[in-house]
C-alpha cells in the first residue's frame, strides 16, 4: 500500500509543476489545455475496502481532470465503505458510474453471497432485495451519474441484460444507464445494436494499438457508433484505449512475437484516438480503459502524464477543418 501511495503522492507533485508552469509561462509558449470534449473519465479497479488507498486514486484522478470513473471492483466494500468512495468523488468534482455490469446481476448468482460485506449492512434476503436495496442508496449519492448496465456481452444474453436494466430504471428513473460493446472493424456497431434498449447512453470500446486495425478505424467505428445513437434517439459515447495488449497475456492474436510486439499507445496516438472520436460522434463523453493498467503499467508516471497531456490538450486544428 506504502508503494501505491508513493506513486500517487509523486504523480499529484508533477501535475501539480505542470499547472504552475502552464499559469507562469506565457499562453503562447505553453498553452493553457481545455478539455475537449470537456466530460472524461476512466476505468478504475479497486475495492473500496481498501479504504484510503481507492479514495487517493480518485485525488489522482481527479488531478488529472477527470470527471468520471466506472470501478469494476466497486461492490467489494462494505455500505460504509461505497458511501465514503461516494462522498470522495463528489468532493472532488467527479460522478461515480456504479458499475453493474457483471454477469452476477442477470444470470442467477446469489447476490449476497458474491458481495457479502457489502450485503451485511443490507436488510435483505434475495438478489432482489439486494438490488433494491442498493438502488435506493445509490439514486441519492449527489455523486451518481448512473449505471453500468453491461459490458460486451454476448447478443444471447439479451433477454436476461434486458429484464435486469428495466428493474434498475424502474428503481431509479433519474439516472441514465450506460452500455458499451466491444467492436473493430468487422462489427462496426453489430455487436451494440441488439443491447440499444437496455440503456440510455450507448457507445463501443475500441482498442486498435498494436493491432492489424490502422488507428483510424476509431473514426470509422465512432461515426457507425453515432448513427446507430442516432437511429435509436440513443446518447453516445466511446471507450479508448490507455493500455497495452502485452498486459493481457491472452491476446496473443494481437500482433507477433506477442508480447514484444505491443506498445503502450503514445501520447500522440491517444490525442489522435481522441480526435478521431471527437470528429465523428457527439459525444457524452469519453471513457479511456484503464487507469489500472496504468499504474501496472511499466512507466506509470509517463503514461499517466502522456494521457492528462493527450486529454486536456485543445483539438488539432488543422484535423478538425
Amino acid at each position: 500500500m506504502k508503494n501505491w501511495k508513493t506513486i500517487i503522492v509523486l504523480l499529484l507533485v508533477v501535475l501539480t509543476i505542470v499547472g504552475l508552469l502552464q499559469r507562469l509561462i506565457p499562453s503562447e509558449v505553453f498553452p493553457i489545455p481545455v478539455l475537449y470534449p470537456r466530460i472524461q473519465g476512466l476505468y478504475e479497479s479497486c475495492s473500496p475496502s481498501r479504504g484510503d488507498l481507492c479514495l487517493d486514486r480518485l485525488k489522482q484522478m481527479a488531478a488529472t481532470g477527470f470527471k468520471l470513473v466506472i470501478n469494476y471492483d466497486q461492490f467489494s466494500g462494505t455500505v460504509q465503505q461505497e458511501i465514503a468512495y461516494a462522498k470522495q468523488a463528489q468532493a472532488l468534482g467527479m460522478k461515480v458510474i456504479w458499475a453493474m455490469n457483471d454477469p452476477v446481476f442477470w444470470n442467477g448468482t446469489d447476490l449476497l453471497s458474491n458481495y457479502n460485506d457489502f450485503a451485511s449492512g443490507c436488510e435483505c434476503s434475495d438478489n432482489q432485495g439486494f438490488i433494491r436495496f442498493f438502488l435506493g442508496l445509490a439514486k441519492v449519492q449527489p455523486a451518481t451519474w448512473g449505471y453500468y448496465i453491461g459490458d460486451e456481452v454476448q447478443k444471447q444474453d439479451h433477454a436476461r441484460v434486458k429484464a435486469f436494466a428495466d428493474i434498475v430504471k424502474q428503481l431509479d428513473p433519474t439516472h441514465p444507464r450506460l452500455f458499451v460493446s466491444g467492436e473493430d472493424v468487422s462489427t462496426m456497431g453489430a455487436n451494440l445494436i441488439p443491447f440499444v434498449d437496455t440503456a440510455d447512453v450507448i457507445g463501443a470500446d475500441i482498442y486498435p494499438i498494436s493491432t492489424s486495425e490502422s488507428i483510424d478505424a476509431v473514426g470509422k467505428i465512432a461515426h457507425a457508433i453515432q448513427l446507430i445513437a442516432n437511429r435509436y434517439h440513443k446518447q453516445s459515447m466511446l471507450v479508448l484505449q490507455a493500455f497495452s495488449w502485452a498486459q493481457y497475456a491472452h491476446a496473443t492474436w494481437v500482433c507477433s512475437p506477442f508480447p514484444s510486439c505491443a506498445h503502450f499507445p503514445t501520447k500522440d496516438e491517444m490525442r489522435q484516438m481522441r480526435d478521431l472520436a471527437t470528429k465523428n460522434m457527439h459525444l457524452q463523453f469519453i471513457l479511456w480503459y484503464s487507469y489500472f493498467d496504468i499504474l501496472n503499467s511499466d512507466q506509470p508516471y509517463i503514461h499517466l502524464i502522456d494521457l492528462d497531456s493527450a486529454t486536456s490538450s485543445t483539438l488539432n486544428a488543422r484535423d478538425n477543418r
